[in-house]
């Protein structure tokens, strides 16, 4: 009475050793399990979204360079668009690809009138018979389609060996490196055993139901996905590449990005400087899916977190 007995430590009695290692082996195989369940549901999530069919996307940016006059290329090389990254999801992200051209008619012309031209020229001559409508922006023109399908169209000039394009503005000539994006891109997914991009899907379908002053820009995501796998060494599944993404961005999305495109000084200039409110409140809202996440230890808090 009064002691503790023995192989006690203030009134604990630890377990046999034998016993803590099964217990071990318990818990390791309820995390492999449940990894397991979590990266099968993640494979049906990614299953469901709609992505665009190659075929027809391909065939119908192919058949563009035809209608127009003295294009260069069509760069299925997007700036910050997803369909050559094959991060796309339906109602997510728009389809962008670069129509570079090289018309004597439009050398030393502003911004503006080579948009105008090009929209012109698109309006006039592609086929109907699948497509709604043509629309001018600011900076592109886009092609809507009759199935719904919009490709957007970036007009940009050959001059010499650079390719440029109407600034942010629309009014100021810049030059831009659109292949060098895609390739930071696929050598992360490399990295990461070709699950970085899988993790890119998944959280632009949470960004979606985020409310509208929270949510990431697509390119946005995409820019972090890559600056987060420089750093990660954990297991290759995808639960915990979305959760180290969601807990790097959170950090990162304080400070400006780097837009590797040449595309803009940054690829976050819509989200101000540095711990803006909007970075802020962009932050408050990858940090808790971050710890839901993390925290969810069955696989039905998941399918919680995406909405099922």
């Amino acid at each position: 009475m009064g002691g503790s007995g023995s192989g006690t430590s203030g009134g604990y009695r630890r377990l046999p050793r034998d016993i803590e290692n099964l217990v071990a082996e318990a818990r390791s195989r309820e995390t492999e399990r449940l990894n397991t369940q979590v990266s099968e549901y993640l494979a049906e999530v990614l299953s469901t979204f709609r992505g665009r069919e190659a075929d027809l996307t391909n065939r119908r940016l192919d058949s563009l360079a035809p209608v127009l006059g003295n294009v260069v290329e069509v760069d299925k090389v997007l700036l910050g668009g997803s369909v050559a990254k094959h991060t796309d999801v339906d109602g997510i992200s728009d389809i962008d690809a670069l129509v570079v051209l090289n018309r004597a008619d439009l050398v030393g012309k502003p911004p503006a009138e080579v948009r105008a031209a090009f929209y012109t020229e698109l309006d006039a001559k592609l086929d109907r018979s699948e497509v709604a409508s043509v629309q001018v922006g600011k900076m592109a023109v886009t092609v809507v389609y009759r199935d719904g399908m919009e490709i957007q169209l970036l007009p940009a000039m050959q001059s010499g060996k650079r390719v440029i394009i109407g600034g942010p503005g629309g009014d100021d000539w810049m030059e831009i490196a659109p292949r060098r994006f895609q390739a930071a891109l696929t050598d992360a997914n490399k990295k990461l055993g070709n699950a970085l991009v899988p993790a890119i899907k998944l959280l632009k379908s949470i960004n979606a139901d985020l409310p509208p002053q929270k949510q990431l820009r697509s390119y946005h995501i995409e820019a972090m996905a890559v600056d987060a796998a420089r750093n990660y060494e954990g297991p290759l599944v995808p639960r915990e590449i979305l959760i180290h993404l969601c807990k790097h961005a959170s950090a990162r999305v304080l400070r400006p990005i780097l837009d590797l495109t040449g595309q803009s000084r940054r690829a976050d200039e819509y989200m101000g400087e540095a711990h803006s409110v909007q970075r802020r409140n962009a932050a408050q809202a990858l940090a808790g899916i971050g710890r839901r996440l993390d925290a969810a230890s069955s696989l039905d808090e998941w399918k919680a977190i995406f909405g099922q």
